[in-house]
């Protein structure tokens, strides 16, 4: 009776990472399409909550879908993208970072990496899911660039981190400069 239940404990330990191995087709908006809207709650208390359209006639938006706040990878991101903000501001880009972590987690987050980007709390992963960012797990890490039409533009739905100059690289001539 304990060999079997060691058997299942190890199986369903390796459930969460099998399942990433065996990932199906991508199933996320493609390019050209247009961006799928959700809500964005208000950054701080009083001020109004907002949506993905209302950046629509207005800016550019980078949708940046990640498994985790304060994970390595998920630091050295948003550190480097607080770095560099002033290009993807030049470039007309609201960066939006979007997780399942807590909005205090992602508050703390924030300033422990210098970030200057809005965070958004997918708690229910129910963006990640119009994504097709979702796992077990949480969110993966799907890149999405929204032009002001609301269109997509550009995608990296391959799970990958992406170095800063390398995704600035990406978006810059995903529109047109």
């Amino acid at each position: 009776m304990r060999k079997l239940t060691l058997v299942i404990m190890a199986l369903l330990l390796a459930l969460p990472v099998y399942a990433q191995l065996t990932a199906g087709p991508d199933n996320s908006p493609k390019v050209g399409e247009v961006a799928p809207d959700f809500p964005i709650p208000a950054a701080q208390r009083g001020q109004p909550a907002g949506a993905l359209k209302d950046f629509q006639g207005k800016k550019n938006v980078l949708l940046m879908f990640f498994p985790g706040a304060f994970t390595p990878g998920c630091t050295r991101e948003f550190t480097e993208a607080g770095q560099e903000h002033d290009k993807f501001a030049a470039l007309n880009i609201e960066m939006l970072g979007i997780s399942a972590d807590l909005p205090g987690a992602l508050a703390q987050f924030k300033t422990s990496t210098g970030a200057k980007n809005a965070f958004v709390s997918d708690r229910s992963l129910a963006i990640s899911t119009k994504y097709d960012a979702a796992n077990p797990n949480g969110s993966k890490r799907y890149y999405f660039l929204i032009d002001q039409t609301g269109k997509i533009v550009w995608k990296s739905s391959n799970n990958s981190l992406l170095a800063t100059d390398q995704l600035l690289t990406q978006v810059t001539q995903a529109l047109g400069k």
